[in-house]
């Protein structure tokens, strides 16, 4: 228990306890009473810290969402949604999140990439290669490639908006080099520097 003597001032017994039960918690010793069981706060967590573009975390709560129970589709579709606030984040941080969750699933729930697919679906992944290379880029990224593996629709609805905002000359309304200019200044201000590096090639 925290006393006094510590500078705290006096802490109330209710206050004494919580800190206890959470202490306990945080060493795995059962888990913190609440609306939410320890894998659904670790969730959580691992959504706040993937969207602040923490990787070292993000792989922590990864782990220890799966080790409390998670499932790792559970996990996959907490971070699907961090891709909403942009698609860096899933190549900074969410990729290797999901690989840090992998190693502590079973292989039983790796993704099978055939559930997911739809018709059509290898012939829109070459066309989004063809679009990527006539935009600058070289060979696909592996967490690119993983996203099409595991989650493609996601990264089919990506690319899909991106075709409408990255548009090669004269096809756009605003010239390419002003509009990697803008998505530059965005991902410098959001502290992204892998996307600014990225753009300031093309």
């Amino acid at each position: 228990m925290i006393t006094e003597v510590a500078g705290a001032g006096i802490i109330r017994d209710d206050v004494q306890q919580a800190i206890e039960r959470e202490l306990n918690y945080r060493l795995g010793e059962g888990d913190a009473p609440g609306s939410l069981s320890r894998w659904q706060k670790e969730l959580v967590l691992l959504v706040l810290h993937t969207v602040r573009s923490n990787a070292c975390l993000s792989q922590l709560h990864a782990r220890a969402a799966v080790k409390a129970g998670a499932t790792l589709a559970q996990v996959l579709q907490v971070i699907q949604y961090v891709e909403l606030t942009g698609m860096v984040k899933w190549v900074m941080v969410g990729h290797d999140a999901l690989a840090a969750a992998e190693a502590e699933a079973p292989e039983s729930q790796r993704a099978d990439a055939t559930r997911d697919a739809w018709s059509g679906q290898d012939q829109r992944f070459q066309d989004i290669q063809q679009y990527l290379q006539r935009d600058g880029h070289g060979e696909i990224s592996a967490q690119w490639r993983k996203l099409a593996e595991v989650a493609p629709a996601i990264l089919d609805g990506y690319i899909t908006m991106r075709e409408n905002f990255v548009k090669p000359d004269p096809l756009g309304a605003v010239p390419k080099k002003l509009m990697e200019l803008a998505i530059i200044a965005a991902d410098v201000i959001q502290s992204h520097p892998w996307g600014a590096v990225r753009h300031t090639q093309r």
